[in-house]
């Protein structure tokens, strides 16, 4: 919260925020039970089983979505998922009253959550078969049948009952002008975009995929191998139809993460019959091992703003792969605009021509900046930094570090990757880095060092000039 509630904001206070928070992790952790049932069910080799478990939790983003954004509807849809998989293999096993019933329950419990989910009817067919599926249909069966449609109506009516009590109107589109446009689907970049694609992100969970309907075809189970390509292209088709493709800024390809339960599911019943092979056996765990730890890493630099929730593409992608040095922090954030401030008033100039060098025989060159002292004030501090430059080589991660004291007292730390400025190499450019300080100084001093994260850069800087102007942000 980002601000001091009263007690009429209910949901804004901490106490509720851990409620909601326990309330994620308690269906998250529901929901990897129910998975840990199923395959016991299926007979799937424990190692496989523990293995798909964990690529679930720690090999893609479901995690965050029930630690760190836990207000979105994701890690519930994956519980009732996961269930309405679990119900419906009871029922096929058993053909009774109860399993019908709470597989409708739990179908409709589905639908509420997020409407799109109700495509998950057309995994019936991978669970039961077509021929059993046929088989339902026969007059015996029919009340039971029966059964799991009133579930379904039971838990839709529940939301129907919530819209006319607050609109007294049974039907309402929560969404607005919000819609998907089938008719432009954008799959590609929903799969491989830089911005949030699922490949690109959450590889494991993507490749995971394809291997189960690889190894479905090894098995000659040719049915059950079209029916998930068809079942998978038709949720990605859907998804990437959303009028806002990215859905607002999140952690890789979020609208996807409901359906890890079933993916993985899939993946370790079609990797099962191949799994006693010792090849086979290190190939998955490898792998697997692989991408979580993948996965892990990229999450990291979404957490510590190395890459940008909100707009990435190709060149930042590549600036920032796998890097989490403290210096590529912020690297895939837009600059602060500063260019209403160009008419200010410069309150002072320094003529700085100081040097600083790095190469492989010197990794770090530093200086210290006092500036002269200033009128204290309300106002903000800008200090626009004119900079020339030349860097060798083509692969650089040379960076500027500005320590910023106001005399003795700590103030901010500031990282520079040069390679956002300086585009060009073994070529001299000059450039002006724009940077503020929010709040009052007196004695400003910079302590400015120049670095390289791998210590193997050559860059040769000098700061030519400091501009310092009192600015309303």
């Amino acid at each position: 919260c980002i601000f001091e509630p009263n007690d009429s904001e209910i949901g804004f206070h901490k106490i509720s925020q851990l409620f909601i928070l326990c309330a994620s992790m308690f269906y998250l952790l529901l929901g990897i039970w129910g998975m840990k049932i199923i395959f016991e069910k299926l007979n799937i080799h424990p190692l496989l089983a523990a293995l798909s478990m964990c690529m679930t939790l720690f090999g893609s983003n479901l995690l965050t979505y029930a630690t760190y954004d836990i207000a979105y509807s994701h890690v519930y849809s994956f519980f009732a998922l996961v269930y309405f998989i679990y119900f419906t293999l009871q029922f096929k096993t058993h053909l009774n009253r109860s399993s019908a019933l709470k597989m409708g329950l739990f179908f409709g419990l589905l639908v509420i959550i997020r409407p799109l989910n109700g495509i998950s009817i057309a995994m019936l067919p991978l669970i039961l078969g077509f021929k059993p599926l046929i088989n339902l249909l026969n007059k015996a069966l029919l009340p039971k049948i029966l059964l799991a449609f009133l579930g379904v109506a039971i838990m839709l009516s529940i939301q129907s009952l919530l819209w006319f009590w607050q609109t007294n109107s049974w039907y309402v589109y929560p969404y607005g002008e919000e819609q998907l446009k089938l008719q432009n689907p954008q799959l590609y970049e929903l799969v491989f975009g830089f911005n949030c694609g699922w490949a690109i992100y959450s590889p494991l969970p993507f490749l995971s995929l394809v291997a189960a309907i690889l190894f479905l075809i090894l098995r000659k189970d040719y049915w059950k191998a079209t029916w998930s390509i068809l079942f998978s292209l038709a949720i990605l088709y859907l998804l990437s139809s959303w009028y806002y493709l990215h859905y607002g800024c999140t952690v890789g390809c979020r609208p996807i993460t409901e359906f890890y339960g079933p993916l993985f599911i899939l993946f370790a019943y079609s990797a099962n019959f191949y799994f006693n092979k010792q090849g086979i056996k290190l190939i998955i765990i490898g792998l697997g091992s692989l991408g979580i730890y993948y996965n892990q890493l990229v999450h990291k630099q979404f957490f510590e703003n190395i890459i940008n929730w909100c707009e990435m593409d190709k060149k930042r992608f590549q600036m920032v792969f796998l890097k989490t040095h403290e210096a590529y922090k912020y690297a895939t954030s837009p600059f602060w605009d500063f260019s209403r401030f160009d008419s200010s008033p410069i309150q002072k100039t320094l003529n700085l021509q100081k040097k600083l060098a790095i190469d492989s025989d010197k990794t770090i060159d530093q200086l210290r900046i006092e500036l002269p002292e200033l009128a204290l004030n309300d106002s903000v501090l800008l200090f626009n930094l004119t900079i020339k430059g030349r860097m060798k080589d083509k692969i650089n991660d040379s960076y500027l570090r500005i320590l910023i004291h106001d005399g003795d007292e700590y103030i901010e730390l500031l990282n520079l990757l040069l390679l956002r400025k300086m585009t060009a190499f073994d070529k001299e450019e000059t450039f002006v880095y724009q940077f503020h300080v929010a709040k009052a100084m007196h004695k400003p001093l910079l302590n400015i060092s120049l670095e390289s994260v791998e210590n193997q850069a050559s860059t040769f800087l000098t700061l030519e000039k400091l501009e310092i102007k009192r600015v309303k942000l």
